[in-house]
């Protein structure tokens, strides 16, 4: 009988990992795409393409393996990860794991004036400022977006994007 109760145990958790990594490489996989399909100003367009993870190492180890040897334009894309905020520099891209959402108004306050996309992954992280925020839905993952959030960073949306959210806030 223990012998059983182990092995349903190991499938559960296996079980449970295997939707974790699905989950982030598509994560990975947005956030890339997402490089694709917003414009940035010309001041943004020099040196590499940083993308800045906060908080979510799997997200990280993911997207350095997607990114390798890929470019935005004529940019190298760099992933840099890290584990407090207040480390955050300049990247183009920020995105901000769960357990890092209670900061997130100090990371807006932080962007303020930058050309930043912020993504984050927990509900109503729209309202306090993410451009892009994560959800899932049946199993699925889905995002919405706020244009103001995006605009006030100084960035375009390719109107495709729009499309494929599940929710756009004006």
């Amino acid at each position: 009988m223990k012998k059983i109760t182990w092995i349903v145990i190991l499938f559960l958790v296996f079980g449970c990992f295997t939707s974790n990594a699905q989950e982030e490489k598509y994560i990975s996989l947005f956030l890339y795409n997402f490089s694709k399909h917003f414009d940035w100003p010309q001041e943004s367009k020099s040196g590499d393409f940083v993308i800045e993870i906060l908080g979510h190492k799997s997200v990280f180890d993911e997207l350095e393996k997607i990114v390798s040897m890929k470019k935005v334009g004529n940019q190298d894309i760099v992933v840099r990860n890290f584990s407090d905020y207040s480390q955050l520099g300049n990247g183009q891209i920020l995105f901000v794991g769960y357990w890092h959402n209670k900061y997130l108004p100090e990371i807006v306050n932080k962007c303020r004036n930058k050309n930043v996309l912020i993504v984050t992954e927990n509900e109503g992280s729209i309202e306090k400022g993410s451009a892009i925020n994560f959800l899932i839905l049946n199993g699925t993952i889905k995002f919405e977006m706020s244009k103001s959030n995006t605009v006030s960073h100084n960035l375009k949306i390719d109107p495709r994007i729009e499309q494929l959210a599940i929710r756009v806030i004006e």
